[in-house]
């Protein structure tokens, strides 16, 4: 098992409808126009796939903002992406980010989910569009489960949002998982607040308390917040983060691929410099 942890993706295009002014998805816009367009870098998604099959992984974890303003196009754009990946045989995991739940419409309608999958196993209880938590067995002692965090909000706001019922689902969820077995969780959202209020995570410190009572929840993959970092927080009782950055970007994009090998955790970090190259490597030891 190899996997690949990626984020923030945000498959765009300009939008030109009237429309827009009817909702957040204006502001969003002028963004991508002014900012993002130029900054990022689609056909470096298009040579990580080269880099994938050369380094033999077999699973890609993707944490949300798939979309910039979750339109129809942008989710099709994002969704041809996804079927490059698996139709090289790789596993494609998916969660929705704040930008796939943009506009009140498409959250209340939750457009996410009529792309990407709401459940990463049939046999799986819980749902993502329903539950906002699933899950499903890897290998080698290994579950992957997502968290669907995402909220639309107001112009000025980008928060997450750990509800009650979540709260009480993924609780659940984790004692479905036998106690001596790994679990990887994807989250959009970190669970601590190191930026602006109005981008953290609102009720994340229940998900971390959470997380300090489930010792076998290993890693914890998060975006959003379009910085690259690797954190052992395994000393206060919590996983090791893996924030991959905002993978097409042209400064601080990054891609990070993960080995299993007996009772250590190997992480390379990849970027972009004319090509995808290791540029450091981390080792855990995961007893």
């Amino acid at each position: 098992m190899r996997i690949a942890h990626i984020s923030d993706l945000h498959f765009g295009s300009i939008c030109w409808s009237p429309l827009q002014f009817l909702s957040k998805r204006w502001t969003g816009n002028l963004n991508f126009v002014f900012k993002r367009k130029k900054n990022f870098h689609y056909n470096r998604l298009i040579e990580l796939i080269d880099l994938f099959k050369q380094q033999n992984v077999t699973h890609v974890f993707i944490t949300g903002d798939l979309s910039v303003t979750s339109r129809r196009k942008e989710f099709k754009m994002a969704r041809r992406y996804i079927d490059l990946l698996k139709n090289e045989g790789f596993a494609v995991f998916t969660i929705p980010g704040n930008h796939d739940q943009y506009t009140k419409r498409s959250y209340r309608k939750r457009s996410f989910y009529r792309f990407f999958d709401a459940k990463y196993d049939k046999g799986c209880s819980f749902d993502l569009k329903q539950d906002k938590v699933t899950y499903t067995p890897l290998q080698d002692g290994f579950w992957l489960m997502g968290i669907d965090t995402a909220v639309a909000t107001s112009l000025i706001s980008s928060e997450g949002y750990f509800s009650p019922q979540l709260e009480e689902n993924f609780t659940k969820a984790l004692e479905e998982i036998p106690k001596h077995e790994k679990v990887i969780l994807m989250n959009h959202f970190p669970f601590f607040c190191n930026d602006s209020t109005k981008k953290q995570l609102l009720r994340g410190t229940l998900l971390k308390n959470i997380l300090q009572k489930h010792p076998n929840v290993l890693l914890y993959l998060h975006g959003h917040t379009h910085r690259q970092t690797v954190a052992d927080l395994r000393g206060s009782d919590l996983p090791i983060i893996s924030d991959s950055g905002c993978t097409p970007h042209s400064k601080n994009g990054a891609c990070h691929l993960f080995d299993f090998d007996d009772n250590k955790l190997k992480l390379d970090v990849y970027r972009y410099d004319g090509e995808w190259s290791k540029s450091e490597s981390h080792s855990f030891k995961t007893t």
